[in-house]
């Protein structure tokens, strides 16, 4: 013990104390300096990150699976969303959506006004509201389709203005060519060719 004493100099002393604090603070420094640009990229796995702190940019969306709460997220009330499509109905005179309407492909016989009003509402008021006169506007955008030709002699639409010549009738507008000309003729007697409409429905 004698000898060791003998031996320790302050510059012994300095040296150990300088080892010491390398190796009890060297690795706490080291630690505190690292930062992303140290980090190789993909190298750590999901248990080494924060939680919420990646973004979207970094995770493949499709790798992800629907959260517990929201696995029946992509059906609607239990049923896939394609049943709930619009679609068009078929029976009795199929038709075809054009617009926000489904209109019947092939005109009806002549008929009045009034009796046109009332077919119209008798198809599909089953299952459905029934069926309607097109507007003018709706008729033209159905006779713009290759489909759709106008009946010989034009067709009526459910647009309607008070008769000028007979009190308490209506004069109705029906287009007479493809290219948009109407003429007005009566409601009860002006017989012409129709079409029904419907709303889409699922």
């Amino acid at each position: 013990m004698r000898s060791l004493l003998d031996r320790l100099t302050y510059a012994n002393v300095v040296a150990t104390l300088a080892l010491f604090i390398a190796v009890g603070t060297g690795g706490a420094y080291a630690v505190s300096k690292i930062d992303g640009s140290d980090i190789r990229n993909r190298s750590l796995t999901g248990r080494e990150f924060k939680a919420n702190s990646i973004g979207g940019k970094v995770i493949r969306e499709p790798s992800l699976r629907p959260v517990p709460r929201a696995q029946n997220s992509a059906r609607l009330a239990g049923q896939p969303a394609s049943r709930f499509l619009d679609s068009c109905p078929q029976a009795f005179a199929p038709t075809i959506p054009i617009g926000d309407v489904c209109v019947e492909t092939q005109a009806r016989p002549p008929a009045s006004y009034g009796v046109a009003v009332f077919d119209c509402a008798l198809t599909d008021n089953r299952e459905r509201v029934g069926r309607r006169l097109p507007t003018h506007q709706e008729l033209m955008a159905a006779l713009a389709q290759p489909q759709i030709q106008l009946a010989p002699g034009g067709e009526l639409t459910s647009e309607v203005y008070p008769s000028s010549s007979k009190p308490g009738a209506v004069d109705v507008l029906y287009v007479t060519q493809e290219n948009g000309s109407v003429g007005i003729t009566e409601d009860v007697g002006g017989s012409k060719s129709f079409r029904c409409v419907a709303d889409p429905m699922n």
